[in-house]
């Protein structure tokens, strides 16, 4: 049998295959603002436009846990800075941090995975430079549910998982790290479930729809919309059982290079958190046209109604910065899985330097 680690290496590999075939990995452009630069722009990096605008490629999921990223450009914070964001979407995390590391992508926006922490380790580095989500107590943005099958086979606790087939989209995913320390508190642990890896969150959903694994983590929209439905049943929301900061910005390592350019980035991106933060996380006055303008930005970029968004939405620290000792945890849960060998300082991995700059300019927020 195959380690862990060795799993996780190889669905790699086959990521890289993806990102290489086929230009996009994957890539789902329906509701981007830049979809019309399509392949071209997913191969041309921080590069000078015709108008003289510096040119920046990110990827990330059409998911409402990426508003900030489509905030920062529906409201023209990064034109303002003469910046020409190219947003690019994908169905999977993987493909995004390979383009990264491969320069092919300037910004990964997307969750921390065993890849990532095994792509530093082989020299394919791409540099965590802000927060993009955190799983937080009081939000229901991840479920833990069950399908039809399981639940009337009696699997209504994190407990009674033992044994069962747990979709997954890779090996040492962010659904492992939030099972996994879910499991740790009921004195179990990943090697008690059956891993089943099915690469994407629609096809996680289509699993337990279907009854071909026992139970996932859907994120939302996915999560509500299999409960709604009754074609899945809950089973705990993760955020109320798990605190972690998941989801990060990051930087390609030329794109870490180009100063200027990355703070401007990263200045936009600030200032569509202090907005994102205000005016929609905290914001419960529905009429508010802030909330109203912003609702209709983050549906255009992921296919959902302004009506439900407010439910599907993710905590992001309000200045943008990452927890360090929380993603140093998350790297030994992946290390004393099997996911990751090595010896991987954290520290090397962050640079909020450009972060820190933006501060500078853009001050605290409200």
């Amino acid at each position: 049998m195959k380690k862990p680690w060795m799993m996780a290496a190889a669905l790699l590999t086959l990521a890289t295959g993806l990102v290489a075939g086929c230009g996009s990995g994957g890539q789902n452009n329906a509701g981007a603002s830049n979809a019309a630069a399509g392949n071209e722009a997913a191969n041309t990096t921080s590069s000078a436009s015709s108008s003289g605008s510096q040119t920046v490629t990110v990827g990330t999921t059409p998911l409402v846990s990426s508003a900030p990223i489509f905030l920062a450009e529906g409201l023209g914070y990064w034109k303002d800075l003469g910046l020409n964001v190219h947003i690019q979407t994908y169905q999977a995390a993987g493909d995004i941090d390979v383009a990264t590391a491969a320069n092919s992508l300037d910004v990964s926006a997307t969750g921390i995975t065993a890849s990532l922490f095994n792509m530093w380790n082989s020299g394919k580095k791409e540099y965590i430079v802000a927060d993009k989500g955190r799983i937080w107590p009081g939000q229901h943005f991840e479920a833990l549910v069950a399908s039809n099958q399981a639940w009337q086979a009696g699997v209504h606790t994190v407990a009674d998982l033992k044994g069962k087939k747990f979709g997954d989209t890779a090996a040492g995913s962010t659904f492992d790290y939030l099972l996994g320390t879910m499991l740790q508190k009921q004195g179990l642990s990943l090697k008690d479930v059956q891993d089943v890896p099915l690469h994407t969150v629609p096809n996680l959903t289509a699993a337990v729809e279907s009854g071909q694994v026992d139970a996932a983590i859907l994120p939302q929209p996915s999560a509500n919309d299999a409960l709604d439905s009754g074609k899945a049943h809950l089973i705990a929301w993760v955020d109320d059982n798990v605190k972690a900061d998941l989801l990060v910005i990051a930087y390609s390592p030329k794109f870490h290079t180009e100063t200027d350019t990355a703070t401007k980035f990263m200045e936009g991106y600030l200032k569509a958190v202090h907005f994102y933060m205000q005016h929609v996380y905290q914001n419960k006055n529905s009429s508010d046209p802030d909330l109203q303008k912003a609702l209709q930005i983050i549906a255009q970029y992921t296919n959902q109604k302004p009506s439900v968004i407010q439910s599907e939405l993710i905590y992001v620290d309000p200045q943008a910065e990452v927890d360090a000792a929380n993603i140093e945890n998350q790297l030994k849960f992946y290390q004393q899985a099997g996911y990751v060998e090595g010896n991987i300082d954290v520290n090397r991995m962050i640079d909020e330097s450009s972060l820190k700059a933006a501060q500078q300019k853009v001050g605290a927020g409200s």
